[in-house]
């Protein structure tokens, strides 16, 4: 079953998503795993001649390229992810909400990845849905478009209610989540968007693992600079 939210890793940089309302929409070439979506056609027989089969395999990877993935997991918690998207604990991950019109507008619709390797034959865009079983525990589902050449990859967040939480990272720098906290103020104040939900990733060291603990914030001007005090914080028991 679709989960009502799903998670998106993001380094500090990416605090431009939250910023611009914008979300890039990455071709399979950019990835760290070489194998994704090669299965983007079935590949020439075994009697195509080699000018066919060269010409075939660059037709391949413009088809591949001309997808764009937004890749997304049911998981805020886990710590490969922080260090390998979130920029070591140093980023964020951003909620998302599932059932927001944003993902019918066009598209494959969200889908889970399945970790093992497609059927040579299969459709193009279903190919964007196999990963290696190495990958299983990113717990991932995809959201697949198409795009031209020329095409902007950064598509606008049209549905204010898209992003409904925000976790920060445990080594996140305080000015960064300042910039956050900050500006999701200033747009419940000037949009009917719901209010989002902060949360702090927090090591359990007992059991070598992360949760994210709800947390509320208000921006400040009397803060030493940090730009905001932190309201209350619940503890979840490790």
């Amino acid at each position: 079953a679709l989960p009502p939210i799903l998670y998106k890793y993001c380094p500090p940089e990416r605090i431009d998503v939250i910023y611009s309302f914008r979300i890039r929409f990455s071709p399979p070439s950019e990835f760290n795993d070489i194998f994704d979506t090669r299965f983007v056609p079935p590949p020439p027989s075994e009697m195509a001649t080699t000018a066919e089969s060269a010409r075939a395999k660059l037709i391949r990877a413009r088809r591949r390229n001309r997808f764009g993935i937004l890749c997304l997991t049911e998981d805020a918690d886990n710590h490969l992810m922080w260090v390998n998207y979130a920029q070591n604990h140093t980023g964020f991950v951003i909620g998302f909400k599932t059932s927001s019109p944003f993902f019918q507008a066009g598209g494959t619709g969200l889908r889970k990845v399945m970790y093992h390797a497609p059927p040579l034959d299969s459709p193009e865009e279903d190919a964007c849905f196999y990963k290696s079983p190495d990958w299983k525990y990113e717990k991932e589902w995809r959201y697949v478009r198409t795009f031209d050449d020329s095409e902007d990859r950064l598509v606008n967040i049209d549905d204010e209610n898209l992003i409904v939480e925000i976790v920060f990272g445990h080594s996140m720098k305080d000015g960064d989540i300042s910039k956050i906290v900050s500006q999701v103020e200033a747009l419940t104040k000037t949009s009917s968007s719901a209010d989002v939900a902060f949360f702090q990733s927090t090591p359990v060291h007992s059991d070598w693992r992360f949760v994210k603990e709800p947390k509320t914030f208000e921006c400040c001007n009397h803060c030493n600079g940090r730009g905001f005090v932190e309201n209350k914080t619940l503890r979840i028991d490790g």
